[in-house]
């Protein structure tokens, strides 16, 4: 891993100034963008029952989210790959206009299959928008003042992602769940006239265009969608043993077998193997796989474990996610300085990860003994506590990769980490969604049939069912989220693990 010595006082006054000039002109633009593709991913959270009532698809619910994911986990490393020889910027409005045409097609999507097919087209845009905005600060900002940058970016990704249920259940329950995509319209819009302002790249030598990696990109589409189908698929609509669900996780393996073998022979790799060659970024990419397996499930599943578990509303439900993102946006703002200011790095996704796998086995416990017998505020400080952890992990990993790619694959690695982020994402939510639904349809004792009527009846339908038959219902809930944060405490766990491996890449004092 490279390492960056002290700034002089002149190179130190430099680099402020360049970084007032990159607030100004580079960093509203490029928020704007990052918090219309990180609150997408995460709006529909306390949304989701109000579709499944209409739609009539509880069970395929979870690729409203997975469908995003999926096409912004594909579009991420071609958004970086095209960005670095075609111009950052340029990429960067094109993005907008695939989202902001997407969201108004979700407004009028006739049924839950257009539904997930235009979110998909969504995601396509979203996974630029992620990747660009942060390659893009990079290619503005000194190595040194990544860091700062890099809290930001933090911050906003964590204030738009834990915020997105709060504005999703405020719009679902007083102007119905189409609302939420009307919301980012406007938004576009104000993004793209602020992408405008921002000033060409600095002088850097172009980097030499090859014919683009058309089978490298299909390979990758192909590999990834067949994963995520086997992962929402599997013990519903495929049984576990079934040659349907091997075969599509076969497929999937030799996708990225394929794949990977193609890129290491292609003159300009859509996955820069080269890059995922050096540990710092390898590791770094892994933790972030991990993280987004934590942190979207949990964002997802929480207000639906909120309704179903305590019987409470969609507003309710969604405004208890406030406690969580004021944790995660200020550990993100904190853990973006210390970087800047301390040149400790790779302290950060350590700790943050073993303190989100320690509250997640504790809501596990709490899930299992039943929510309703523990008070809210303690719900509330663990659920604190997952985003305290959260919120210390990507500000120094984007730094790490960063630092290790150089300018010349800004791009190209950044897109690395949008991918990450997206797979471990849409794996995380896939999984999560499988094993809540598998778990409550299991027994076929009529309380899953329960369960359906009640999500279109409203939570209310809940309150009024016989007390037996809700106290059975409720344990199955508690018992299958108590499986879905001992799950996510694994991924997280992982995560940690890996950490502890990643080259040191911090400043030299």
């Amino acid at each position: 891993m490279r390492e960056i010595p002290p700034p002089t006082a002149a190179a130190a006054t430099a680099d402020a100034a360049a970084t007032r000039a990159a607030f100004r002109l580079v960093f509203p633009g490029v928020m704007v963008a990052m918090f219309l593709a990180a609150a997408d991913q995460t709006i529909l959270a306390s949304a989701l029952p109000s579709i499944a009532a209409e739609q009539g698809a509880l069970a395929d619910l979870s690729w409203v989210v997975v469908g995003y994911l999926l096409a912004a986990a594909v579009a991420a490393p071609l958004y970086g790959y095209l960005g670095d020889r075609y111009g950052r910027r340029r990429m960067l409005l094109m993005a907008l206009g695939v989202f902001t045409a997407a969201s108004v097609a979700c407004v009028f999507a006739p049924n839950f299959v257009w539904l997930v097919l235009f979110r998909a087209l969504q995601g396509l845009g979203g996974g630029g928008l992620m990747t660009l905005a942060q390659a893009l600060i990079g290619e503005h900002v000194s190595p040194r003042e990544r860091g700062r940058f890099a809290g930001y970016f933090a911050t906003v990704f964590a204030l738009a992602s834990m915020s997105g249920p709060v504005l999703g259940a405020y719009l679902t329950e007083h102007f119905g769940w189409r609302s939420v995509f009307v919301v980012n319209v406007p938004l576009g819009l104000i993004a793209a006239t602020l992408a405008l302002r921002i000033p060409p790249p600095p002088a850097a030598p172009r980097l030499r265009v090859h014919a683009l990696d058309v089978p490298g990109a299909v390979l990758l589409s192909i590999a990834t969608t067949c994963l995520l189908f086997a992962l929402t698929s599997a013990g519903h609509r495929f049984g576990w043993w079934s040659w349907q669900l091997h075969a599509l996780f076969a497929t999937a393996v030799a996708g990225f077998v394929l794949l990977f073998a193609w890129e290491r022979r292609h003159p300009d790799p859509v996955i820069p193997v080269q890059l995922l060659a050096m540990p710092a970024i390898a590791r770094s990419d892994v933790v972030v796989m991990c993280f987004a397996a934590v942190m979207f499930p949990f964002i997802v599943y929480l207000p639906l474990y909120l309704q179903l578990g305590r019987g409470m509303g969609i507003g309710a439900s969604g405004a208890s996610l406030l406690p969580v993102t004021l944790a995660q946006v200020v550990s993100s703002a904190v853990t973006g300085r210390l970087v800047t200011s301390t040149g400790r790095v790779t302290i950060f996704p350590k700790v943050g990860l073993s303190v989100a796998t320690c509250s997640l086995l504790a809501l596990a416990v709490v899930a299992g003994s039943g929510a309703g017998s523990v008070p809210m505020p303690v719900l509330m400080v663990l659920t604190m506590g997952v985003g305290i952890g959260l919120g210390m992990v990507m500000p120094p990993t984007q730094v790490t990769v960063q630092m290790a790619a150089g300018r010349d694959a800004l791009g190209v690695a950044t897109g690395l980490i949008s991918l990450s982020r997206a797979m471990g994402g849409a794996c995380g939510v896939a999984l999560a969604g499988a094993l809540l639904f598998g778990l409550i349809d299991a027994p076929a004792d009529g309380a899953a049939t329960v369960l359906h009527r009640a999500l279109e009846g409203g939570v209310g339908t809940l309150t009024a069912m016989p007390e037996a038959l809700r106290a059975e219902l409720a344990g199955r809930i508690g018992g299958a989220y108590r499986a879905i944060f001992m799950l996510l405490a694994g991924f997280a766990a992982m995560g940690a693990a890996v950490a502890w491996t990643i080259p040191t890449s911090d400043w030299k004092r």
